[in-house]
């Protein structure tokens, strides 16, 4: 994998393809029905089997950010060109108390997203389809059974864009850090691995792509809890006790499960941009800081700010130049990738802003927690856009899947 080298290239949304990608794995990890071409891609609208639909029937361009709602175990899906809700699913078995968090979107456009610690069971990991051509007609009834919209959220194990959910024990670890290697096919989806640190145990683990099967472990002692994926393959993952100024980021080898540390002053998001350099944000002493580390030298180089009201969360690199910091309490901060210095800070929205991205318009997304919203923001002008989704939204990762593109093209 290599660096970006042109800015179209990396911008482009994901193309999801309308031909049969292959056999999948069901919620139960059994071997799903096999369905004929017509009737995998009948969205549930009322169509014939036999009549043409549109390759992108929820969102023109197949672009949509992915938002976990925490406290109704539900994830909401957005079309970024207008902030339409075009679907929202149940996580997991435990529905309202699965708990979920990280989000990562793949090159092809399928989500996963991570249940931390459910009242319940163990924490797990489930794959949702972008696309109707790629969900399952499970029930065979000759459509595609799946929410379209926010108050059309079926139960758990019904909805038939949900390809597969992988526990990851018998018990919630904390399931944390999640991220996609950028292996995958990007017309048909095929191959690729979904990476995930756990804060609890300190388990990595690898999940195959296509099944969410586990096919490798390892081990590392910083207690994950955020993760992204750099050009050469490697895992990158920040830890929980970065909040209490011991923070040190840990680079998984995904080939040879090699660990390497580093230190940082600070951490909480993460994001990695073109080049290679791992950027994170976070508390740091009675502050908070933002950090590029270049992993070539070992040299950080560092944003800090005073108050104790500050606190930095999420962060996402534009391609374009700055870097987007989320702060609780309701700012978004624009930094310059190349100086680490501080262009723009400015109010979005209501408190707890816990994580931003970027789509494929090149508009900036924040979450807000306390609002219980998806916050659109124009970089050039800082107009705010607000977007309701569900209860207690709290992503921080790739949601988008644009940091994948940033750093594979």
């Amino acid at each position: 994998m290599t660096a970006l080298l042109a800015a179209s290239a990396a911008c482009a949304p994901p193309t999801a393809s309308t031909q049969d990608s292959g056999a999948r794995v069901d919620a139960d990890h059994e071997a799903p029905p096999v369905v004929d071409a017509d009737a995998r891609h009948d969205t549930g609208g009322g169509r014939d089997a036999d009549e043409d639909i549109e390759p992108h029937p929820w969102c023109a361009e197949a672009s949509y950010i992915w938002i976990a709602n925490s406290q109704e175990g539900t994830v909401s899906k957005l079309c970024t060109l207008d902030g339409v809700e075009v679907a929202r699913y149940s996580t997991s078995p435990q529905e309202y108390g699965g708990d979920p968090s990280r989000t990562s979107v793949n090159l092809h456009g399928d989500a996963v997203v991570t249940n931390r610690s459910p009242t319940s069971g163990a924490s797990s990991v489930t794959k949702f389809a972008a696309e109707p051509g790629d969900c399952i007609d499970r029930n065979h009834n000759g459509r595609i059974d799946t929410s379209h919209g926010a108050d059309d959220v079926l139960p758990w194990g019904e909805d038939e864009c949900m390809l597969w959910n992988s526990p990851l024990s018998d018990n919630p670890i904390g399931a944390r850090a999640t991220a996609w290697d950028g292996n995958e096919d990007e017309e048909t989806g095929r191959g690729g691995s979904v990476w995930i640190g756990a804060l609890d145990t300190g388990g990595v683990f690898q999940l195959d792509g296509e099944t969410g099967d586990i096919i490798a472990q390892t081990h590392v002692g910083n207690s994950p809890y955020g993760g992204a994926m750099d050009g050469r393959g490697n895992f990158w993952i920040v830890g929980a006790m970065c909040t209490v100024g011991i923070c040190t980021l840990v680079r998984v080898n995904t080939e040879t499960l090699e660990t390497t540390p580093f230190n940082v002053p600070c951490g909480y998001g993460i994001a990695v941009d073109a080049l290679d350099r791992v950027w994170t944000s976070g508390r740091r002493n009675l502050g908070s800081c933002v950090n590029r580390l270049d992993p070539e030298t070992g040299e950080n180089t560092t944003y800090q700010a005073g108050g104790i009201n500050n606190f930095f969360r999420g962060l996402a690199v534009d391609n374009h130049g700055s870097v987007w910091v989320a702060d609780t309490g309701g700012d978004v901060l624009r930094m310059s990738e190349d100086t680490v210095e501080l262009i723009n800070r400015f109010h979005a929205g209501t408190s707890a802003v816990v994580g931003v991205a970027v789509d494929y318009q090149d508009q900036i997304w924040a979450v807000s927690e306390g609002g219980n919203a998806a916050l659109r923001i124009d970089p050039e002008t800082y107009a705010v856009e607000s977007f309701p989704v569900g209860l207690g939204p709290y992503t921080y990762s790739d949601m988008t899947g644009y940091q994948l593109r940033t750093v594979i093209y």
